[in-house]
């Protein structure tokens, strides 16, 4: 091919796309905004709440047994995976109702298949902790909330799982659904 016929094709091929390119163009707003909330406000343990938990997380026990809080599941509710966990995630703020549990049973299902997957298990994954897998992401807000260590406050299937009910509070209230942060919605 002589170097004509290769610069004309070339010229050729390039129109070509540039037209094609052109062509295909859709008309885009002239300036688009999305408004960003500054800040997510959340709702802090209550004093007996936390008179509660200071008590639970200073008292030693030498038994090993555990015993759940006497909380009333809504009937329906118990045969859902996960549903051993409902009555501790009732009493730490998640709605007694058959919407928001089925959620939370598909959550603890999807996340840790029940398990509190807590930083010295052997499926821990270097960054999700305990049953909901709050990220590291979060560290800052749950050690503020909490005055622990992130690790050793999402280790607690309790701790963990207001935290859960405090992040799915404010995926409510930003996005309409509160499962968002774990990709349910």
């Amino acid at each position: 091919m002589n170097l004509k016929r290769f610069l004309v094709l070339s010229v050729f091929t390039y129109l070509f796309c540039a037209v094609i390119a052109v062509g295909y163009q859709k008309d885009t707003p002239a300036n688009v905004y999305v408004s960003v909330p500054a800040t997510i406000t959340l709702a802090e343990l209550s004093p007996q709440q936390l008179q509660d938990r200071a008590v639970e997380l200073t008292t030693t026990t030498t038994s090993t047994t555990t015993t759940q809080p006497t909380t009333t599941v809504v009937p329906a509710a118990l045969t859902f995976q996960c549903a051993e966990w409902f009555p501790i995630a009732i009493s730490v703020g998640w709605p007694n109702n058959i919407e928001t549990l089925t959620g939370l049973s598909h959550l603890l299902w999807k996340e840790t298949r029940c398990q509190n997957v807590d930083y010295k298990h052997p499926a821990f994954n270097g960054h999700d902790h305990g049953l909901i897998q709050s990220n590291e992401i979060h560290r800052a807000w749950a050690e503020e909330l909490f005055d622990m260590p992130f690790e050793q406050s999402m280790s607690d299937p309790t701790i963990n799982l207001r935290f859960g009910w405090l992040l799915y509070e404010s995926a409510e209230n930003l996005w309409g659904c509160g499962f968002h942060p774990w990709g349910m919605c």
